[in-house]
């Protein structure tokens, strides 16, 4: 088990951008703020998006594109660093017009409309490796320079 201690850092709030790729805006916006470590939620709607499941024993993510528009019921992740900038990992559970439902690792997602809630861990370390038991970038088991370390 890795466990990295933090202290509440900023607070964001932001309306993302119409047409703009979900992922890639939130790295952006973490990026331009020099946040390295972040716990992050979503709500809104997607035109279109694409989302993984993944194949524990082929190492790799099987994508499903999802031809919108849907609801973002629930979007989860958190923000850390690897290879020197933010990687955002988020999953979302979406919904379309008939209350279809689908879930998975948010590969992309061309957005409608959302607000997203960003809360920093000020003082984390959390990077991300490559991990031979899972074939998946996880946070590296690393010397920490968090909170009583």
């Amino acid at each position: 088990m890795i466990i990295e201690e933090s202290i509440a850092g900023r607070s964001l709030l932001a309306r993302l951008d119409h047409g703009a790729e979900m992922i890639g805006q939130i790295a952006d916006l973490a990026r331009e703020r020099r946040i390295k470590a972040a716990a992050i939620s979503a709500i809104g709607a997607l035109t279109r998006a694409d989302l993984g499941f993944y194949d524990q024993a082929g190492r790799e993510y099987m994508v499903r594109a999802v031809e919108g528009p849907v609801e973002i019921a629930s979007c989860t992740g958190n923000i850390s660093l690897s290879e020197g900038g933010p990687f955002v990992h988020a999953h979302a559970v979406l919904a379309d017009s008939s209350g279809r439902v689908l879930a998975g690792h948010l590969v992309r997602g061309t957005i409608f409309a959302a607000e997203l809630y960003l809360k920093e861990l000020a003082q984390a370390d959390l990077n991300r490796d490559y991990d031979s038991q899972t074939g998946l970038k996880l946070w590296a088991a690393e010397q920490s320079q968090g909170i009583g370390h």
